[in-house]
C-alpha cells in the first residue's frame, strides 16, 4: 500500500513539474542516461511504425526568424538597435530582443514588471501586424528560391530542399560534398525546454552551466564543423544520408544569407529528414545559427519529450494519453499503433504514433490563401450602441485594409502564375463575433457568439471612397448585432471577419497611404479609410480603447501605428525608411500593447494573448479570489501575470 501511495505521489509530482514547473532538462543522454520524463530504455517497446519510403532522400529545413517582431521594429526604428526593447500587446510583453531577455524580460510579463526589472527598456506597441505581414512576405519570397515553401505563422517556414540537394550532388564539384555548416546534434548533447507551456521549444544546454534541478554538470562534446562526431559511429547511420544533410545545411546557410540580404532579418534553421525533426532542432542554438539532425539520433532526441511536444497532440489528446499513463514519447512507444488509433482516432493516432519515433510523413506544401481574415478589439466595457459604433469605427477600416491586402496578393499570385488576365479576391461573407458578459454578469462569459451576413457590395468596391466602404461594413455589422443582442449587453470583445473569398476582376486604383502592404508612416493618411489621421497622442488613443463606454474609439489600429511612428520621427516605408529629424526621445518607452489580428490558418502560438479587460470592468475591483475565478485556467507565470495586473486599478 505504501509503495502504491509513493508511486502515486511521484506521478502527481511529475505532472506538477511538467505543467507548472520552470525550465526542465530533457536529456538526450546515451546508454540509458536519466531523463526527466519516463524511461529512455527500449524495454517493452511495441513494434515500430512502418518506414517512411521518402525519408532516406528527403531533406527539409525549418526557418525561424529570431525575435521576429522585435527585429522588424528595430529595422523600422534604428534607434532601438543595441538597447533593450520589447513588443507589447494588452500591457503584456509578447516578444523581446535578446538585450531585453538578458535583463530578465520574458513573454507574458507585465509591462510594469518589465520596467521595474529594466528601466531603460523601450516598449513598442505591436497591435498592428501590417509591417510584420509585409516582412514575412519578403522572407518567404527569398526562401522560395531554394525549394517549396510552407508558411507556419508569420515568422516560420518549412522549405523542401530535396530537389536542390539532388541537383548539387548530380552536378558534382565542391558543392556536392561540402563540410558541415553550423551544428550537428549528437546523442551526447543535452537539451532542455525553456518554456513549460511549450515543451516542443527545446534549447541546447550550455556545457558550462549547472543544471538547476540536480546540480550536476552535463558536459557537451565540442561543436563539429566537419560533420565528424567525437564518438563517431553511434550517430552515423548512413554516409549517403550524412552527405545529403551536409549539402542541405550548406543550402540552408545560403537561404539564411539571402533573407538577411533581402530583409535585414536574422534567422535560425534546423535541417533534418522531415518537417517535425527540422522544427524541433531549429531553435537548439538560437539566435542566428543552425543545427543538423542525423537520422540515427532522431529517435533518441524525441524519446524523453512529453507527449504535448509531438505534432497532433493538443490539450485534449494530452489528457487522453496522460489518463492512460502515457506521458512521454518513450511511453508512447510501448503502446501498439492500433491502441493509439483507438484512443485518438485513426488519423491522429497514426500521426502521433509516428511522431513518437521521430517519423513525419507530411510533405512540405504551400498553404493556400486564407479563406478568412479578421480584426478585433477587446475592452473593459461596451454597453451602448454608440459604444458599439465606436468599436466598429476602429476595426472596420483595418478589416478593409486586410481585404485589400488579400486582393493585391491574389493579383501578384495570378501574375506570377502567368495568367493573361490577373484577378484579385473579394469576400462574400461578413462574420461578427462577440463576447458578452451581459448585465450583471449574466451573459455568455468567456465563450463567444457569432453570426454572419452577406458582405456589402460597397465594401468590396475599390473604386469608391474608402469612407463609404467602411461605413457600409459598419452598418452591416451593426444590423447583425442588433438582430442578435435584443436585450441589454455588456461586450468585452468584438471581432469582424471577411471570408469565403472568390475571384474578382482587377481594378486599377490603389489604396491611399499604402505602399507594398506596409503602413506609410509619413503619409498622414489613415490606412484603410483614406482620411487624414487625427491629431493627438497614439498612446492616449490606444489607452482610450480600453473602455469604449468612456470615450474609446479615436482611430484605427493602423492609424495608431502611423501616428506613433510620426511622433517618433520615423519616415515609414516597408522597413521604416529611417528618421525624419529629431523625434523619439522617451516616446518609444510609453507605447503599450493591444490584441493581435489573426488569419484563420495562422499557427503562430508563440504567445498567450489574454483579454485582460474581461476581468476588470471599472476601477472598483472585485476581490482577488473573484478575479482568480474569472481568469482562464492558464499555467504558472501566465496566470500570475494576469492576477498581478488586476490587483489594483490601472495607473495608466
Amino acid at each position: 500500500m505504501e509503495g502504491a501511495a509513493s508511486a502515486e505521489k511521484r506521478s502527481v509530482e511529475d505532472f506538477r513539474v511538467r505543467v507548472h514547473g520552470g525550465p526542465h532538462p530533457l536529456r538526450a543522454g546515451s546508454e540509458g542516461g536519466a531523463t526527466t520524463f519516463g524511461r529512455d530504455d527500449d524495454a517493452g517497446w511495441a513494434p515500430r511504425p512502418p518506414d517512411d519510403a521518402n525519408a532516406s532522400r528527403r531533406i527539409v529545413a525549418h526557418f525561424d526568424v529570431d525575435a521576429f517582431y522585435s527585429q522588424v521594429e528595430e529595422l523600422r526604428d534604428p534607434r532601438l538597435r543595441g538597447r533593450p526593447m520589447a513588443v507589447t500587446q494588452k500591457f503584456l510583453i509578447v516578444t523581446a530582443n535578446y538585450a531585453a531577455r538578458s535583463a530578465g524580460l520574458k513573454k507574458l510579463m507585465s509591462t510594469t514588471k518589465a520596467k521595474a526589472l529594466c528601466p531603460e527598456v523601450a516598449l513598442v506597441s505591436g497591435e498592428d501586424l501590417t509591417p510584420y505581414r509585409a516582412c514575412a512576405k519578403k522572407v518567404r519570397a527569398a526562401l522560395e528560391r531554394f525549394g517549396t515553401c510552407e508558411k507556419l505563422g508569420l515568422d516560420e517556414c518549412w522549405v523542401d530542399l530535396t530537389a536542390e540537394v539532388d541537383r548539387r550532388i548530380a552536378a558534382g564539384g565542391p558543392a556536392s560534398d561540402p563540410p558541415l555548416v553550423g551544428h550537428r546534434h549528437s546523442s551526447e548533447h543535452v537539451v532542455e525546454s525553456d518554456n513549460a507551456h511549450r515543451p516542443m521549444d527545446i534549447r541546447a544546454v550550455d556545457p558550462e552551466r549547472t543544471n538547476a534541478s540536480d546540480g550536476v554538470h552535463h558536459p557537451v562534446p565540442p561543436r563539429c564543423e566537419d560533420g565528424a562526431d567525437p564518438d563517431a559511429n553511434p550517430d552515423v547511420s548512413d554516409p549517403a544520408r550524412e552527405r545529403r544533410l551536409r549539402v542541405g545545411a550548406a543550402i540552408a546557410a545560403e537561404a539564411r544569407d539571402a533573407v538577411r540580404s533581402a530583409t535585414g532579418l536574422r534567422m535560425s534553421a534546423g535541417i533534418a529528414h522531415n518537417k517535425m525533426l527540422a522544427k524541433l532542432v531549429s531553435g537548439l542554438h538560437k539566435p542566428d545559427d543552425q543545427t543538423t539532425l542525423p537520422a540515427g539520433v532522431a529517435a533518441k532526441l524525441v524519446s524523453p519529450l512529453p507527449v504535448r511536444a509531438l505534432p497532433g497532440v493538443g490539450h485534449g489528446a494530452e489528457r487522453t494519453l496522460v489518463h492512460r499513463g502515457v506521458r512521454t514519447a518513450a511511453d508512447l512507444r510501448r503502446v501498439t499503433r492500433s491502441e493509439v488509433c483507438e484512443w485518438l482516432g485513426p488519423r491522429v493516432g497514426r500521426k502521433v504514433h509516428d511522431a513518437a519515433w521521430g517519423v513525419d510523413r507530411e510533405e512540405v506544401a504551400p498553404k493556400p490563401a486564407p479563406n478568412f481574415v479578421t480584426c478585433e478589439d477587446s475592452f473593459r466595457s461596451c454597453t451602448t450602441w454608440s459604444s458599439v459604433d465606436a468599436v466598429l469605427a476602429v476595426i472596420a477600416p483595418d478589416l478593409l485594409a486586410r481585404m485589400d491586402e488579400e486582393y493585391e496578393d491574389e493579383v501578384e499570385r495570378t501574375v506570377g502564375a502567368g495568367a493573361l488576365i490577373p484577378a484579385g479576391r473579394a469576400a462574400r461573407t461578413l462574420t461578427v463575433k462577440w463576447r458578452d458578459v451581459g448585465p450583471g454578469g449574466k451573459g455568455t462569459g468567456w465563450s463567444r457568439s457569432s453570426a454572419s451576413t452577406t458582405m456589402p457590395t460597397l465594401a468590396n468596391d475599390r473604386s469608391i471612397d474608402a469612407k463609404r466602404r467602411a461605413d457600409a461594413l459598419r452598418e452591416a455589422a451593426t444590423r447583425v448585432l442588433r438582430s442578435e443582442l435584443t436585450r441589454g449587453f455588456d461586450l468585452r470583445a468584438l471581432n469582424v471577419g471577411a471570408g469565403n473569398f472568390e475571384p474578382k476582376a482587377v481594378t486599377l486604383n490603389k489604396r491611399p497611404g499604402v505602399e507594398a502592404g506596409c503602413v506609410s508612416g509619413s503619409s498622414g493618411i489613415d490606412v484603410g479609410t483614406g482620411r487624414a489621421a487625427p491629431h493627438g497622442s497614439a498612446f492616449a488613443a490606444m489607452n482610450a480603447r480600453r473602455d469604449y463606454d468612456r470615450g474609446g474609439g479615436r482611430m484605427s489600429k493602423t492609424e495608431e501605428r502611423a501616428l506613433s511612428e510620426r511622433e517618433r520621427g520615423l519616415g515609414g516605408g516597408v522597413f521604416g525608411g529611417g528618421l525624419n529629424g529629431g523625434g523619439g526621445g522617451e516616446s518609444s518607452d510609453v507605447f503599450a500593447e493591444p490584441l493581435r489580428d489573426q488569419d484563420e490558418d495562422e499557427e503562430d502560438g508563440d504567445s498567450f494573448y489574454a483579454d485582460l479587460a474581461d476581468v476588470q470592468r471599472s476601477s472598483a475591483m472585485p476581490s482577488i479570489g473573484r478575479v482568480q475565478s474569472l481568469v482562464p485556467r492558464k499555467r504558472g507565470a501566465e496566470q500570475a501575470s494576469l492576477l498581478s495586473f488586476f490587483k489594483g486599478p490601472s495607473k495608466r
